[in-house]
């Protein structure tokens, strides 16, 4: 038994996804992983779902009343159960500046908060917004910051003025015993001559879906042996089908929708590289789950991923809003098996370096522990 655990298991409350319908996203499994976890199973984890009740997001006056029962909620939820800390995840926009009130609230309460920020385009946003950036530098001055990575420190630091003591570094876990099995076992040698590219996550612009399908289109002109399977939904579905219709591509591309976890690990399995020429990212978990399963990927330089990724090495990194780019990173690995086989190999170490679940959840139970016993 841990030692500061006495007649009652201290309470955790985590801000997240933890929705009654399923939802995809990166934030729902990273939750999901933390409920699962053996790390945590001596502290009383208090789920609060903070997720959307669409996707696109309602509008504007439909989410600022969600936001504010929600913060309703959260004030109960905190003077019910006490918790020691509180674990809030938050993207960007009204999402970091309704996260932020919850963090405020948490230490006026005199629960330790930790702010745990997954989108990108937030720093994007303090950049570019004055105001707003003054509204979050006060906001999550009250919390401990983790940071995906350095990138993310810096910008605590540097742009929020929190101080460094108070910035924890802790890598994404999404890289499961399950993902990293399938890369450890991946042979890439034997493979068919058609190479099979995967994309997962939003069908929409700012995931590079629309240079993906145009890259598609030179290459099948360059008469390239390629498939391409697009997982997932998103506002540019029908744009996406109509294009592969219009330019004759139903032989080379598929449209599978979101698929759970037990099923997309079999796709990975079959596809050779994995695609994600996002505008903005964090550090997102399907390009983590990707390197777990030793696929060989394409992705742009853009929030965490150059900390973790290089280009060449691990991966072929390009600029976001590049078609030309993307095709010939795209051409390389239909043509370069030795280039191909090389990034598989080193993908699937860099994820079991750093984006072991193991490690990831160790470390933040360690994190909150020490939280939790700091009266």
């Amino acid at each position: 038994m841990i030692s500061f655990i006495s007649n009652r298991n201290p309470s955790l409350l985590i801000v997240g996804s933890f929705p009654k319908r399923q939802i995809f996203g990166g934030i729902q499994q990273s939750c999901e992983l933390i409920i699962n976890s053996h790390f945590f199973s001596n502290i009383k984890l208090i789920q609060f779902d903070s997720s959307q009740i669409s996707n696109p997001p309602p509008t504007f006056l439909i989410r600022f009343f969600l936001a504010f029962f929600r913060l309703i909620r959260f004030v109960f939820k905190i003077f019910t159960h006490k918790p020691k800390v509180t674990l809030i995840f938050c993207s960007d926009g009204f999402s970091a500046l309704e996260k932020g009130l919850m963090v405020l609230i948490s230490k006026i309460s005199g629960a330790q908060p930790l702010i745990f920020p997954r989108a990108g385009n937030l720093i994007y946003q303090v950049e570019k917004f004055p105001f707003f950036k003054i509204i979050i530098k006060y906001l999550f001055s009250k919390a401990i910051f983790l940071a995906q990575g350095e990138n993310w420190k810096l910008f605590a630091s540097q742009k929020l003025n929190i101080s460094e003591k108070r910035i924890k570094v802790l890598h994404n876990w999404t890289a499961t015993e399950k993902l990293l099995s399938i890369g450890e076992k991946r042979k890439i040698e034997n493979r068919s001559d058609i190479v099979s590219f995967i994309f997962v996550g939003w069908l929409e612009k700012g995931k590079g879906v629309l240079e993906i399908l145009n890259s598609i289109k030179r290459l099948n002109n360059k008469n390239h042996s390629l498939f391409f399977t697009f997982i997932g939904n998103g506002k540019l579905m029908k744009t996406a089908k109509d294009f592969t219709t219009k330019n004759q591509l139903e032989d080379f591309i598929t449209f599978e929708g979101w698929k759970p976890n037990n099923q997309l690990d079999e796709y990975y399995k079959s596809a050779d590289v994995f695609v994600l020429p996002s505008w903005a990212e964090g550090m997102p978990n399907a390009l983590i789950e990707a390197l777990s399963c030793g696929l060989a990927s394409i992705t742009t330089n853009v929030g965490m991923i150059p900390n973790y990724l290089r280009d060449n090495y691990n991966a072929l990194l390009i600029n976001p809003k590049s078609t030309e780019e993307l095709t010939i990173a795209m051409e390389k690995l239909i043509i370069d098996k030795n280039l191909k086989l090389k990034l598989s190999k080193n993908a699937y170490k860099v994820a079991i370096k750093y984006f072991s679940t193991e490690k990831g959840l160790k470390s933040l139970s360690e994190l909150i522990k020490k939280e939790i016993t700091n009266e």
